[in-house]
């Protein structure tokens, strides 16, 4: 059964009011100046810069069809001439760039070490201007699925699929029943193999197997026959009645093949970022499976552990992963990287190499060298400016839990709280806890430039060629340009954008980012094998496969042209 996923529109027009909304008095300044600012910020964002992408990849044909079905990279970048200034368009945007509505359910995962990590589901996703509302894979009366350009899919589902999907929905919010095949061939701790392609090893709310609450367990199952108020002793537990009934309902809206996403943000982010917000939205509406990953610590998510999260760590993306693929075995599982999220995603990638679970994943503004990441923050005010800002935030999410990491070998409180940039914070935290003798070694060993080459899935490459943060000269152009192996990695570098501005496009400046449409357009060729032909050169399949997309892709195009014609 396949879901469609047609493109949502890749316009909503020039985005001014959020400038009111961002800005202290916004509504009396809209309401006295509101005509007249609208009237100036609309001459300044229709003034453009235009200018080509540079794509750089091996000469296959697999790699050509791949960038042949994503023909938005192949149209010019028209940057807001006004905010052409990297320092601009990265301080600007970050500020007043529109926060899209999204409303998300909070899940709990528990890692095999202790730890922690939240999931951010989204229960509610804003259409675009001018979509209906509800989308994303509704089901009508008929059993058929209606998509973004309003035609329906018959859904062709048998009594044992329906079965099997009631059956996951009820262990998500139960647990196993006694006696059952599932509950009964697993041992405590350990349900990864679970017929209900539902991992307990990560359990919901910090447990998992038999004895936990998570998963696949029923350790927190209470018997409420035998409570009386005031529930002295025992609570009803809300994890099983509220949190996992909720999501399992949600889950349900789409069929089990949907695509799934994982999002991943950049440094002391999470599933609040604008921009992570904005690239959710435009997959939710498009039928995809959308999940925000944060990291330890980040974004409120409970530290439990004297664990923070690191540019090399990659065991918290594979076990999120894992549980994700389990629980949706045959749905193509896609992920999103920003940044130092980014980072963490290509080195993932290239340490599970011809093993990772993922269909295709895109990678936007990483770094890749962090040592030279470190020379960019060091230099000059807006270099400080950046790494202040972004050490800032770091002490602010670790501060409730400094209490944690008191008494670990060469650990120095007073250290972390007179970090004043990025690379204090390192020394006094990150370096220690991970075991590294510097920081300089902590930074050269966890730059995915040298995981790069070790990619064995499609990854889309977008970055801009003045971003002040992952310079334009830690890009391992040649590595990437050499790669012949399965697995094509193409590049795509715009001539401005900053670091995750990238005011251009029909939304600029203060809607989606410019890259989002052709990230979405790379997905979607994923989907239908285009990055996954051999890499010998099977001409014909490439041509064949890009033919089918391209022609998917032009509709979508055209509907959208129409669109915003009216």
């Amino acid at each position: 059964m396949k879901v469609s996923a047609a493109l949502p529109p890749a316009t909503a027009g020039p985005v001014v009011g959020c400038l009111f909304e961002t800005l202290p008095f916004g509504a009396f300044i809209a309401r006295v100046l509101g005509g007249a600012i609208t009237s100036i910020a609309s001459r300044l964002w229709s003034k453009r810069h235009l200018s080509d992408a540079t794509v750089t990849h091996a000469d296959t044909p697999a790699h050509r069809a791949l960038m042949d079905a994503c023909p938005h990279f192949s149209k010019p970048y028209d940057a807001v001439d006004a905010l052409r200034n990297r320092h601009a368009c990265t301080i600007v945007a970050s500020l007043l760039r529109e926060n899209p509505p999204i409303e998300y359910q909070r899940e709990v995962l528990r890692m095999p070490d202790g730890g922690h990590v939240t999931l951010d589901w989204p229960i509610h996703v804003p259409a675009y201007p001018g979509q209906p509302e509800d989308v994303q894979g509704t089901m009508d009366a008929l059993g058929a699925v209606v998509t973004t350009e309003g035609t329906t899919r018959e859904v062709t589902s048998t009594r044992a699929a329906k079965d099997r999907t009631d059956d996951i929905i009820r262990q998500l919010q139960y647990g196993p029943a006694k006696g059952s095949a599932s509950s009964s061939s697993q041992s405590t701790g350990d349900s990864a193999t679970s017929p209900d392609g539902v991992p307990g090893v990560i359990g919901l709310a910090g447990g998992g197997g038999t004895g936990g609450c998570g998963s696949g367990g029923n350790g927190c199952d209470v018997d409420f026959d035998t409570l009386t108020p005031p529930f002295r002793r025992s609570i009803p537990d809300q994890g099983r009645t509220v949190l996992r009934k909720r999501l399992a309902k949600h889950w349900r809206k789409l069929p089990d093949d949907a695509p799934v996403l994982i999002l991943m943000s950049g440094i002391a982010g999470g599933s609040h970022d604008k921009y992570l917000k904005h690239f959710m939205r435009r997959a939710s509406r498009a039928g995809y499976r959308c999940v925000a990953f944060n990291c330890r610590g980040t974004a409120n998510s409970p530290l439990t552990t004297p664990q923070f999260y690191s540019a090399s760590f990659t065991g918290d993306v594979r076990n999120v992963v894992d549980e994700v693929k389990g629980r949706w075995p045959n749905a193509h599982l896609f992920a999103v990287g920003w940044s130092l999220g980014a980072n963490i995603l290509t080195n993932f990638l290239g340490e599970e190499g011809e093993c990772a679970k993922l269909t295709g994943a895109v990678a936007m503004c990483n770094p890749f060298d962090l040592n030279a990441c470190d020379v960019a923050l060091q230099d000059g005010f807006f270099g400080t400016v950046y790494s202040r800002a972004m050490a800032k935030n770091m002490r602010a999410l670790f501060a409730p839990h400094e209490h944690l990491f008191q008494g670990l070998p060469n650990y120095d409180n007073e250290l972390v709280g007179n970090a004043k940039t990025v690379r204090d914070f390192d020394e006094a935290v990150t370096r220690v806890t991970f075991g590294f003798p510097s920081v300089d070694a902590y930074y050269d060993a966890s730059s995915s430039r040298l995981k790069i080459g070790d990619v064995r899935v499609p990854l889309l490459v977008v970055q801009a060629k003045d971003d002040p943060i992952a310079v334009h000269s830690a890009v391992p152009r040649d590595v990437i340009k050499g790669k012949t192996t399965p697995g094509p990695v193409v590049l795509v570098e715009t001539e401005s954008g900053g670091h995750l501005g990238w005011t251009a496009g029909a939304e600029a400046p203060f809607g989606s980012p410019w890259p989002d449409v052709g990230a979405m357009q790379f997905f979607e060729a994923c989907r239908r094998g285009v990055g996954r032909m051999s890499m010998d050169g099977d001409v014909d399949a490439a041509k064949d496969a890009e033919a089918g997309v391209s022609a998917e892709v032009g509709a979508a195009e055209v509907a959208v042209e129409a669109s915003a014609a009216r």
